[in-house]
């Protein structure tokens, strides 16, 4: 594909992606959850379950100690737990309390909502050609973000 037919398209995922980062910066506020980042951890934890903090962090492309410190300003304002797993002590599972699972459950209606707003002017078939071209497994690292490979 040329660059020419694929420019509009970055420009409309930008576009989008930076309009969704605005609306979770305005619901992590209204949450008091603290930062948007935050707040697309906890919607990690309500799609997934619980997680031990290196997935978690291997899943935000973020390193562990990033991880961590997002994870103790949750576990502060009382939205994660960390708990040791049973069958492997030094291992920390990440799940949602009771109150993160609320503000997770309404920041991921409200992102719903708002994707829903955007894609009403689509007829089916081309969301569905839409979804089945972006689509990436989650994890996945794009070959223009992985690190250039090591001078041998």
């Amino acid at each position: 594909m040329m660059e020419d037919e694929v420019g509009p398209l970055a420009v409309a995922v930008a576009e989008l992606q930076t309009a969704l980062n605005r609306a979770d910066r305005a619901m992590a506020e209204e949450l008091g959850v603290g930062a948007a980042e935050d707040l697309q951890v906890l919607r990690l934890l309500l799609a997934e379950g619980p997680l031990r903090v290196g997935d978690l962090a291997k899943r935000r492309s973020s390193s562990v100690a990033t991880a961590s410190a997002r994870l103790d300003r949750l576990e502060k304002r009382g939205l994660v737990i960390r708990e040791r797993t049973p069958d492997d002590r030094r291992a920390v599972v990440v799940r949602l309390s009771a109150i993160g699972k609320r503000a997770a459950t309404k920041s991921r209606t409200r992102r719903l909502a708002d994707l829903a707003e955007v894609a009403a002017g689509f007829p089916t078939h081309e969301l569905q050609r839409l979804i089945e071209a972006v689509n990436v497994e989650p994890g996945t690292q794009l070959r223009s973000s992985a690190a250039p490979p090591a001078a041998g």
